[in-house]
């Protein structure tokens, strides 16, 4: 009986015989055998008989493609060709996040390193959630931001040069955020920040101290501190979601200028980190915050999630109400669901009353803003209950019922 050689494959003719060529780096084992191992193996390619026939010379182009490719490697230290590209960055216009690119902007990464990864966030003030927590901790971030502009302002005065300028920003930056940087430290983060905050330099230096000190009105400070409270937490700190929310209001509400390119750059060289270090350290306490119009807890803002009627229906609305009717889900239990579009920011509902049917179920209530909890409910027509704050709350009852619910004024 002869021996019965085993089925070869051979390399399937690709789609797109030359196209462009791009890079492939990998790690193989640093030792002469293996070296020679690897070498072997993408020799392979090179032969027009490894590759599939198809009655034309298409194994013969392949084979002379790769055979260039081959011979174009430095078998030396077995690195390949590719030219290097310069790393660019920007200011993501969504995120407020500073991103690099290494493929000329075809991709972008959140950079690495930065004053972002000094900073130590804080334990936030006071977890309690009430309003006059998150008050005292947007009118710390607001605080700091005076620290900033203070000391920016300063600044076009001590120095002489626009470097001399960049690297007191920086400073500046580092002491809003309470981070203290060594002189080993700072060298690497300036290259950085100068990079990212380049165009904002050259035109507030440009402009000079008294249009950066014009732009800092009342109402624009309390723009910003009005932005921090409508998007921090309950518990007094922000999230990445949070904070890209705060820099969006902050970046569509202020008047354009160079003072204001600048700060957006601070903002987003120090991120949510930075915001939370602000937040954080502790100069306020008691804050007034009635004049902020955060407008999402009109009732208005309230809706059933789109594309979910199994979730209920609101079936009218009033000056301080929503009123709500339940749906049949797939689970044969009957739903209501309520959430506002801006899913970062809690709001209060003062209470809830039955107007028709009878809820049966009285553990049914979530809270986003802070953890799942029991949420006792009315059982009898006309039975209030309270809340506590949210952006998402969901009921569920063996019967069918109908709520008005109560926002807080």
């Amino acid at each position: 009986m002869g021996l019965k050689l085993p089925y070869r494959q051979n390399f399937p003719i690709p789609a797109v015989i030359n196209p462009p060529k791009t890079c492939l780096q990998i790690e193989i084992p640093n030792h002469p055998d293996w070296k020679a191992v690897i070498s072997g193996l993408l020799m392979q390619p090179a032969y027009w008989f490894n590759w599939e026939r198809t009655g034309n010379t298409d194994g013969a182009q392949c084979a002379a493609v790769w055979k260039e490719v081959y011979n174009s490697i430095d078998w030396g230290d077995m690195s390949c060709c590719c030219e290097e590209k310069a790393l660019i960055t920007r200011v993501n216009p969504d995120t407020g996040n500073i991103e690099q690119s290494s493929d000329g902007g075809m991709t972008w990464q959140t950079q690495p390193g930065g004053i972002r990864s000094l900073i130590v966030q804080p334990v936030p003030p006071v977890t309690s959630g009430v309003a006059a927590t998150k008050c005292d901790a947007a009118t710390n971030v607001s605080g700091q931001v005076d620290v900033w502009i203070d000391q920016v302002s300063n600044d076009f005065t001590t120095a002489v040069t626009l470097l001399e300028f960049g690297l007191a920003v920086i400073a500046a930056i580092a002491g809003a955020v309470l981070v203290v940087i060594t002189g080993g430290g700072l060298a690497p983060l300036e290259v950085q920040l100068l990079a990212a905050l380049g165009a904002a330099l050259y035109a507030a230096w440009g402009a000079g101290k008294a249009v950066f000190d014009a732009y800092w009105t009342t109402e624009i400070k309390d723009q910003i501190l009005c932005a921090a409270y409508c998007n921090i937490g309950a518990d007094g700190s922000f999230t990445e979601a949070q904070f890209t929310a705060f820099w969006n209001d902050v970046n569509s509400d202020l008047p354009p200028g160079p003072a204001k390119m600048l700060f957006m750059g601070f903002l987003s060289s120090v991120g949510m980190p930075g915001l939370n270090a602000m937040a954080g350290s502790g100069m306020a306490a008691d804050a007034d915050c009635e004049d902020c119009d955060c407008g999402i807890c009109d009732p208005m803002n309230w809706d059933v999630p789109s594309g979910h009627p199994e979730l209920g229906t609101i079936i009218g609305y009033g000056e301080d109400w929503v009123e709500v009717q339940s749906a049949i889900n797939t689970d044969s239990l009957y739903y209501v669901t309520i959430i506002t579009p801006a899913i970062n920011i809690c709001c209060q509902i003062d209470h809830v009353e039955l107007i028709s049917g009878t809820y049966t179920i009285n553990t049914a209530g979530y809270d986003k803003c802070n953890e799942e909890r029991t949420i006792g409910v009315p059982n009898h027509v006309g039975d209030p209950t309270t809340f506590e704050s949210g952006n998402y709350f969901q009921f569920s009852s063996h019967t069918a019922f109908t709520w008005r619910i109560f926002f807080v004024p």
